[in-house]
């Protein structure tokens, strides 16, 4: 593994232990927020190294389209995250693109 790729990893573990402990203060939604974050983050490391397939690459899009949807209504946000993990099921199953 080259130094670059192992420092992005490493600031990746960084950002979600920091997160952790930076929970305990935060409001409540902030949690599903920087878990999106962190899933994103990491299919952007694969993408980087051609290791992301193309049904990751579909779910990183989703989640950068809607993650920021936490600044508003929490309904808003709660819809999003319950349609992310239908579209994941479907896709899982094979209802959808990347079967």
């Amino acid at each position: 593994m080259s130094a670059d790729r192992e420092q992005e990893l490493f600031d990746l573990v960084g950002y979600m232990v920091t997160s952790a402990r930076n929970l305990l203060d935060e409001p409540p939604l902030y949690g599903p927020f920087r878990l999106l974050d962190s899933a994103s983050r990491l299919i952007a490391i694969l993408e980087e190294t051609s290791a992301a397939s193309p049904r990751l690459l579909a779910l990183r899009g989703r989640i950068e389209a809607g993650k920021y949807s936490v600044m508003g209504e929490e309904t808003a946000f709660r819809a999003f995250l319950d349609d992310l993990v239908n579209a994941l099921v479907d896709v899982m199953i094979g209802k959808q693109e990347g079967k």
